[in-house]
């Protein structure tokens, strides 16, 4: 009997700690719809994100899911300039790697640092 009997996947992007999932941000990106995902990206300081860049999110209906699946080609093939092209697409891999602990990790903290 093989020990490999079930398929392939790679490992998960989250892990437990302590009894508390912690989940990627990608896992929350992922349910956001093209509304909440241009609010969240708007947001971002730091990809300061032009109206025509927010403009092609919208046309092309990009929400959470489809966001982190983007390749900088394809958002030129959408007409994006190769600045927010390249921000949008290194900002969703910073996305996949940054991790999230469950509020309940929180809690019972008395200092958060």
């Amino acid at each position: 009997m093989s020990e490999t009997s079930t398929p392939y996947t790679p490992a998960s992007t989250s892990t437990t700690v302590a009894g508390n999932e912690t989940v990627s941000l990608a896992d929350e990106i992922k349910k956001y719809d093209m509304a909440k995902l241009i609010e969240y990206l708007q947001g971002q300081e730091d990809l300061g994100l032009s109206e025509m860049a927010i403009k092609i999110l919208e046309e092309e209906e990009i929400d959470g899911r489809a966001f982190l699946k983007m390749t900088e080609q394809r958002f030129r093939d959408y007409g994006m300039k190769g600045g927010p092209a390249v921000k949008l697409v290194e900002f969703a891999k910073e996305c996949k790697d940054k991790k999230l602990r469950a509020f309940s990790s929180y809690r019972s903290l008395k200092v958060m640092v």
